[in-house]
């Protein structure tokens, strides 16, 4: 019961009896009425007429004007809820259950709820994700999501306010854009000097030096000069300072030198590929490679907003234990905060934004040799993104993997962008001052290739890091809280002083871990360069929707040069083929159609990787155990017998920080305990004797070309020699046959072995049907488990 509603009942029962004061009024309203009446009847029917239809046109009047007074009303009420949601950025970033429409393990949630753990339990989720789909639909495979005129304003509104955040969090555009888009190893081309390579993915546009034009050309030559002048000026005031700061304080400069001399901070590299210092002709190519680039991003981003059967904007990571967020929160990975910071973006256009973390911690004894190989398995085979981050293990030729990565991520079905983080990085450069990375940057352009580093980031915002550095402060040190802009994270900015969780947010490394702060910097440089990319799409998205242009013919089915030549001479308009309805209740042919992307096109030599591996038709499959996996298996187990599937078991406190553990203790919320476990865990299969049968994988004989198989062993780093090679209790079989282990070799790790290099080795052939079986020999049934081989 409403209070209101029970106090007009109670008025009711209330109510006084009449007085003789209203008797008389009653008497008095009787009269008048007898009055009226009589000289009603006194009037000619005319007249009666008249006044009757009078009276008809202003009942009808008001009727109308109390609707359109309603109406206003209620517009306002609901323009009023649209701007609660619309001004909720800052809430929705601090306190958002997970970006979007996913739980932070990348799964979908039915709907929006509000987070109600700790301090935020009095904060309610202000922003609307977009309506679940119907199951029916899904399973019949009949989902289709039309991106109309209105999503293209609703995603712009959304894109742009998350630019405006950011650039004012970061203290103006300028700023903003020196840290999170000049920072990256590569250049982008996000400006206005850019222009869409509009055609193939591979288009090479032989008229390099004039793609831009002769005026942008020269606008940048001269902006070039003007930013070698500005930078030299620069250096040699700061030098100038210094040395006035040495004369002042030689002695007390000199203590502190030797103080901090075990303190080091980031490097500076020798950039090799340095706009300033190249010729005309070196210039124009550098360009063309931004350009690019940057087309690749942007036809990556319109892709996924006009595809009608996706209605998911995926970005999965694979990497070590600084991608899977250890010493922190999970809830504070960046690959968590950049799925809270997409999200409203994406939930604007009826898609999910969902980030996929599938990093592992170094103890199961993978690196990224092994781990590219399961791409498809580790993530979703349907990313739109690739985010690829092993630092700390990349000692030996980290360009072979990064490489094969790129070139299979192409034969996956959205040909996703491969974009690397560094956990450190120089001072002036994204580890561009290695040859290896610059020739990778080049030769992969065109498929939107990257890498961004968090210490470059810092330091192109301009803070005098080495300054505190020589008074002691390291920012870059362990558990140092504040990255010189900042002390906390913008969700941290959200709780009271005091608090510790609000401290530990603002850790920049907790070790060689990035903690919450330095994760942020990582989480806004891919949500501001993928914001920008979505927002150039979305001016060309509009172009075509004001011309009439057929959307999925311009961005999926067709292999042609959209504006060829030919076409211009013949006075065509290549993009007026076909029309695209912008309204989901007008028919259109392709909607009950599958979309696919143009022919790849050839691809270009491998540099560093192995052509038999690395240029094939398919990405590799695999079978991973180890959780977590958001992808598909591409080998199916045929048969196990009693062979066991195991994954260690945890805490939801394992690899989380002290701080974090000791306010989540205090909260006693086993919702704020699943928010902050981790989600890696290592695992296998296994069996100690024959008595536990015989374990057998079905190959993908179809989609193999090369035919290398291996098999990896759990848990360690340098295991592969004594369980597999040494171990004559394990026989491995292709299709019946022993396989020989003496033409065996660990590869591509230390806790692998290649059983089979390539087709046509040994009499190895490929088959239509490929069965690979683990036999384990009879063993002593007195013999300890632990001591079983």
């Amino acid at each position: 019961f409403r209070d209101d509603a029970a106090s007009s009942s109670l008025d009711r029962l209330a109510r006084p009896l009449p007085t003789p004061s209203s008797l008389s009024h009653n008497r008095s309203l009787s009269k008048d009425f007898g009055i009226c009446k009589s000289a009603w009847g006194r009037l000619s029917w005319p007249t009666r007429s008249i006044l009757l239809l009078v009276g008809g046109v202003l009942l009808v009047f008001a009727t109308y004007e109390f609707g359109m007074d309603e109406g206003v009303r209620e517009q306002e009420r609901d323009n009023d809820a649209k701007q609660s949601v619309d001004s909720s950025w800052k809430s929705w970033r601090v306190f958002s259950d997970g970006g979007g429409g996913g739980d932070g393990h990348g799964k979908k949630n039915d709907t929006a709820k509000a987070s109600n753990n700790g301090e935020d339990a009095t904060v309610e989720q202000k922003w609307e994700k977009p309506p679940k789909e119907p199951e029916s639909e899904k399973e019949e495979g009949a989902f289709h999501r039309i991106f109309t005129k209105e999503h293209l304003l609703n995603t712009r509104a959304r894109a742009q306010e998350l630019i405006s955040v950011l650039n004012v969090y970061y203290g103006g555009e300028e700023k903003a854009r020196a840290m999170l888009v000049n920072s990256w190893q590569a250049q982008w081309q996000l400006d206005e000097d850019y222009l869409f390579l509009d055609g193939n993915e591979n288009d090479d546009d032989d008229e390099i030096a004039n793609d831009d034009g002769g005026d942008n050309e020269e606008r940048r030559l001269n902006k070039r000069d003007e930013n070698k002048k500005r930078k030299k000026e620069e250096k040699e005031n700061k030098n100038k300072n210094k040395s006035d700061d040495d004369d002042d304080d030689g002695d007390k400069n000199k203590n502190k030198e030797n103080k901090n001399k075990k303190k080091k901070g980031p490097k500076e590299g020798n950039v090799i590929d340095d706009p300033e210092n190249m010729s005309r002709e070196e210039l124009d190519q550098h360009h063309h490679y931004r350009r690019q680039r940057s087309t690749k991003l942007v036809t990556t981003m319109a892709r996924a907003l006009l595809n009608p059967h996706q209605d998911r904007f995926i970005i999965g990571t694979i990497g070590s234990s600084v991608a899977a967020g250890h010493d922190n929160c999970h809830y504070d990975s960046y690959e968590s905060q950049l799925e809270r910071t997409l999200g409203p973006v994406f939930s604007a256009a009826s898609m999910f934004a969902i980030v996929q973390n599938a990093g592992e911690g170094g103890g199961c004894g993978d690196t990224h040799q092994n781990q590219v190989f399961c791409i498809t398995h580790n993530v979703s085979p349907d990313v739109d993104i690739i985010h690829y981050s092993w630092t700390y293990f990349e000692k030996e030729t980290p360009e072979v993997q990064r490489e094969q990565l790129v070139r299979w991520a192409q034969n996956m079905e959205r040909r996703p962008m491969v974009h690397h983080l560094v956990a450190r990085g120089k001072k002036n450069t994204c580890d561009g001052d290695t040859q290896a990375n610059v020739d990778l940057d080049k030769a992969y352009a065109m498929y939107g290739y990257n890498a961004f580093c968090i210490q470059t980031g810092l330091y192109f915002g301009g803070h005098d890091y080495d300054k505190e550095m020589e008074e002691g402060i390291n920012r870059f040190g362990w558990k140092h809280q504040g990255d010189g802009y900042h002390n906390t994270t913008r969700y941290g900015e959200e709780l009271p002083d005091g608090d510790p969780r609000k401290s530990s947010l603002g850790t920049v490394y907790r070790n060689w871990h990035p903690g919450p702060l330095g994760f942020q910097v990582a989480s806004d440089a891919f949500a501001y360069v993928y914001t920008t990319g979505l927002l150039m799409a979305l001016d060309i998205i509009e172009e075509d929707m004001n011309a009439d242009v057929d959307l999925l013919d311009r961005w999926f089915d067709t292999d042609r040069r959209l504006d060829s030549a030919e076409e211009k001479e013949n006075g065509k308009d290549a993009r007026k083929l076909r029309t695209f309805s912008s309204s989901p209740s007008e028919p259109s042919t392709h909607r009950q159609l599958p979309v696919s992307l143009p022919p790849l096109g050839n691809m270009p030599e491998p540099l560093f990787c192995d052509p038999l591996y690395c240029s094939i038709p398919h990405p590799p499959s695999c079978i991973n155990y180890e959780k977590p996996t958001f992808g598909i298996p591409g080998i199916t187990v045929q048969s196990a017998d009693g062979w066991k599937i195991f994954n260690d078991k945890f805490k939801w406190n394992k690899m989380v920080g002290k701080v974090d553990i000791a306010w989540i203790k205090e909260l006693h919320d086993k919702e704020w305990e699943i928010k902050c476990a981790h989600l890696d865990a290592c695992g296998g299969i296994h069996a100690s004797d024959s008595t536990q049968g015989k374990l057998t994988f079905e190959l993908p004989s179809s989609k193999m070309t090369a035919g290398l198989v291996f098999v990896c062993g759990c848990c360690g780093k340098n295991i592969a020699e004594s369980m597999f090679l040494q171990n004559q209790n394990v026989t491995f079989k292709l299709n019946d046959r022993v396989l020989d282990k003496s033409k065996m070799d660990v590869y591509p790790n230390n806790k692998c072995v290649r059983l089979l290099k390539h087709f046509g080795e040994n009499g190895y052939e490929k088959e239509d049907t490929m069965l690979l079986s683990l036999e384990m020999a009879d063993q002593d049934p007195d013999m300890a488990y632990e001591l079983k081989p």
